[in-house]
């Protein structure tokens, strides 16, 4: 009996570990974003408009506005309260951004 608790303590602590690993793969809105800077914004709103996308899901009509300093931005929605700004120059560069929402970790 005692060997049989002890095989699914080991099981259990080994499901935890691996899975722990999966998870930790998994970057942040705030620690993948600065990986774009210096990309074209057209690659990103064709993965934003991308069939499966979270945008696509919930039938998300394109957002921008422009700035003062002759630059404009792209909101991209992230998820479910957390949308990202992307500062663009106008050679159409991601050059900053911005997260906006609760759920942005």
């Amino acid at each position: 009996m005692i060997m049989k608790y002890r095989l699914i303590i080991l099981c259990f602590a080994l499901f935890m570990f691996s899975s722990q690993g999966c998870l930790s793969q998994i970057a942040s809105v705030n620690e993948s974003a600065p990986e774009w800077i210096g990309s074209q914004i057209t690659v990103r709103q064709n993965l934003v408009l991308r069939s499966g996308s979270y945008a696509s899901k919930i039938g998300w009509q394109e957002k921008t506005y422009k700035l003062d300093n002759g630059n404009w931005v792209y909101v991209e929605p992230v998820g479910p309260d957390c949308y990202i700004h992307w500062e663009v120059n106008p050679e159409g560069i991601i050059i900053g951004y911005k997260t906006e929402g609760k759920r942005c970790w």
